[in-house]
């Protein structure tokens, strides 16, 4: 299973600015979100929990509005920082893709793109490695770099040959078809875009192989430096496994197979904007996922070696978690 958690890593702050944008196109200045949008700075960090749950709130806001699809379609560069004018400055689409796929830590902590040929097909694809993602973040990430594509290359017409999410199929799949223009398939392995691979030969309009070389030194310098948020929470996360097949998985044992307090422990995790009730439900989710895709695993054996003393509270908490009954998840990835 993987060490980390997507919700424990982090975003750069330039992408607080996507939201501040557009609540400013819509007027919607003067409210507590907004304020707290521009509290972060270019320079900043913000762990995929606090991403996730600012992208909620903006979608609370304007409840009738596809948040995700219609943030991801106005992606500037300066939304993507360095990385954004990095990418503009190459000299083509493959260019261009490579510079994002090695510098895209600059961007978020995550599971990095990965690109492959398929025949006549690029697929640009990203695993679960970390975990699931939420449904608005991931619309901002394929729609925001499908834009991104369009903007580079002076192709507003440019469409993909299929888009892949992870999550359920939403009661209107139809708007998704409408922004990409193309298939789209839900509850798949993986999140991915899939172009033709004619599109690596398309030159990018903005192409500066001069400030690309000045860029590409900056972007180095700045990944050297990023903070690792890895450490504690890997071995957090390990403590969590070894607390969990004992069934004692609270706080309490965690904290000292870890060699601190509970107030240490809960002190550490408030300064990455985590919780240990949210990192326990989400490494159980995880772990019910790949024990699920064992066939011979009844569901009451996955609730029980997960700590639940009854299935029925597993069933709940796997639901809160993912949108959907184990049943109904063991269904969608035997289909």
């Amino acid at each position: 299973m993987a060490a980390l958690q997507l919700a424990e890593l982090q975003v750069s702050g330039d992408l607080a600015g996507l939201l501040r944008d557009f609540m400013r196109s819509e007027g919607d200045i003067h409210c507590e979100l907004y304020t707290q949008l521009q509290s972060f700075s270019p320079s900043s960090r913000i762990s995929f929990g606090q991403w996730w749950a600012l992208l909620d709130r903006l979608q609370q806001r304007f409840p009738r509005r596809h948040i995700g699809l219609d943030l991801g379609q106005r992606v500037q560069p300066a939304h993507l920082g360095m990385l954004g004018y990095l990418t503009l400055a190459s000299d083509t689409v493959a260019e261009a893709l490579l510079e994002f796929q090695r510098y895209q830590g600059l961007l978020h902590d995550g599971d990095k793109a990965s690109i492959e040929l398929q025949g006549e097909r690029m697929v640009l694809s990203w695993s679960a490695n970390y975990g699931p993602s939420t449904r608005l973040s991931d619309e901002v990430l394929v729609g925001g770099l499908l834009r991104f594509l369009r903007l580079m290359t002076g192709r507003p017409d440019l469409r993909p040959l299929a888009v892949n999410f992870t999550f359920a199929q939403p009661d209107d799949g139809q708007a998704y078809i409408d922004v990409f223009g193309a298939p789209v398939g839900f509850a798949q392995s993986c999140t991915a875009l899939e172009f033709p691979t004619a599109y690596l030969d398309l030159p990018v309009s903005n192409s500066d192989p001069g400030l690309k070389l000045l860029l590409e030194r900056q972007a180095q310098a700045a990944l050297a430096v990023l903070p690792d948020s890895e450490g504690f929470i890997q071995g957090l996360r390990k403590a969590l496994l070894r607390a969990m097949q004992s069934g004692r998985a609270n706080s309490a044992q965690v904290a000292a197979t870890l060699n601190m307090s509970e107030r240490t422990l809960f002190r550490r995790l408030s300064e990455q904007g985590l919780s240990f009730k949210v990192i326990l439900a989400q490494t159980r989710t995880q772990l019910a996922q790949e024990y699920m895709r064992d066939k011979r695993l009844t569901l009451s054996e996955i609730a029980l070696s997960l700590g639940y003393s009854e299935q029925s509270a597993f069933n709940r908490a796997f639901k809160r978690e993912t949108g959907l009954s184990p049943r109904r998840y063991q269904q969608q990835i035997s289909t």
